[in-house]
């Protein structure tokens, strides 16, 4: 009895395992790059993960709060195939031969028929491309009824959620949709896409970088990261990475300050081309609103999961290390590099705190050159010097300071003068 239940046991356990096999076989992981937030970021707040009106691909599309938005989608499919007079019938062929490929750009496995995902991605990739070539920037479409055009806060959502790491469909889809229609111009088809998003998302500084990296573009995520975040003065500015600097001991803003470093608010074109010139730090404006924790957490998840440029998660730890409490916030605040449209102080400073967690330092941190020049600063004795005086004369003022020191000094010589003529007199 006891020998036969353990060949059971060893007949299920060795099925199950060649399941596994044969699933992970017949999957080509090093396709996938449209992947699933790691528990580990989630868990910090997984809100911002997830689309709040629109979803794009398969891992959103059978909630239940998306669904109402579907009927959007149709109408623009509708108009796109009344506009372009091509057959239905052509995009899904065209999806049809890519679905394989479509699937495998999916880290995680993809619950739908072939018919589903077939229909997902033309009713998606259409809606994209009516979105941002036909609807956007035309004005008759904005006066069109229903349409979400007429609704300026449920764009501005939809620009959030197409910027969503897990509601993404693969570029080459687009590409080939657009492939069919009489628009072939990748590059123009990219420029309209950041037109959209800089218009919709003003808070996000995007700057197209030259060139452009047109050639490879995985998903609308990834080609915003990788053409619009760095501006091109940035890249020329950046200086390489040094070896053995100490990130986790940089100072607080209010640290820094009162080590004689001032903040200013930087002329920098990206949010992230931050300067540190004669004891200036100079930092772009960032306007922290409900959203901003949203853009930067799927950012530095995508450069977690992808090989590449770590700007996002760089300039979340450089930021956390300068805000630690409300103080901190309030600093920057007054030097015009924080907009707080988000709340208290203190909220500012949770958000910078907690966006930090499970984001590990990179091999060639973005700001290392900028940390150790700063800390060298900081280290000058002629800085502590004045650091200590200022401290003794309460802030006074240099030219105060040297005032008292010479006036002190023109009393204690009359004092002296006087005693000399007072011994003289009783002399006499």
């Amino acid at each position: 009895m006891a020998a036969n239940f353990r060949g059971q046991v060893l007949q299920k356990a060795v099925e199950n395992l060649e399941k596994e096999l044969d699933d992970i076989s017949s999957k080509s992981f090093s396709d996938s790059f449209i992947f699933r937030v790691p528990h580990h970021l989630r868990q910090v707040n997984a809100r911002v993960f997830e689309p709040q009106i629109f979803s794009i691909g398969p891992y959103h599309c059978d909630k239940d709060h998306l669904k109402a938005m579907k009927i959007h989608k149709v109408r623009y499919l509708r108009n796109f195939l009344q506009r372009t007079a091509t057959p239905l019938e052509t995009y899904v062929a065209a999806s049809i031969s890519m679905e394989e490929s479509a699937r495998n750009c999916y880290a995680e496995a993809v619950n739908m028929s072939s018919g589903e995902f077939v229909a997902m991605m033309v009713l998606d990739g259409l809606f994209i491309i009516e979105l941002m070539i036909y609807k956007f920037g035309s004005a008759p479409f904005w006066r069109e009824e229903n349409d979400i055009f007429k609704q300026k806060l449920n764009l501005t959502i939809l620009a959030q959620d197409l910027l969503l790491l897990e509601n993404q469909l693969p570029f080459f889809v687009l590409d080939e949709f657009l492939s069919i229609t009489e628009i072939r111009d990748r590059l123009y088809f990219v420029l309209k896409i950041f037109d959209f998003f800089s218009t919709m998302l003003p808070n996000l500084y995007l700057e197209i970088t030259l060139p452009l990296v047109v050639d490879d573009i995985k998903h609308l995520l990834a080609m915003v990261h990788d053409n619009g975040l760095v501006s091109t003065e940035a890249s020329n500015y950046h200086e390489p990475p040094v070896a053995d600097v100490n990130l986790e001991f940089i100072l607080s803003a209010t640290e820094l300050s009162a080590r004689g470093i001032q903040f200013k608010k930087g002329k920098g074109k990206s949010l992230f081309d931050i300067k540190f010139e004669n004891g200036v730090m100079h930092i772009p404006t960032l306007r922290v609103n409900r959203d901003t924790e949203r853009f930067l957490r799927n950012l530095i998840a995508y450069e977690r999961l992808n090989q590449g440029s770590t700007i996002t998660m760089d300039y979340a730890r450089f930021m956390d290390c300068l805000i630690n409490y409300a103080d901190d916030v309030a600093l920057l605040s007054d030097c015009g590099i924080i907009q707080n449209w988000l709340g208290t102080h203190e909220e500012v400073a949770n958000m910078f705190n907690n966006i930090d967690d499970y984001v590990h330092l990179s091999a060639d941190f973005y700001y290392s050159s900028i940390i150790s020049r700063v800390n060298d600063y900081c280290d000058r004795r002629w800085n502590l010097l004045k650091l200590r005086l200022r401290h003794k004369y309460f802030h006074t003022p240099w030219d105060w300071v040297l005032m008292s020191i010479f006036a002190a000094t023109i009393l204690l010589f009359l004092s002296l003068v006087q005693s000399i003529f007072s011994v003289l007199a009783y002399f006499k």
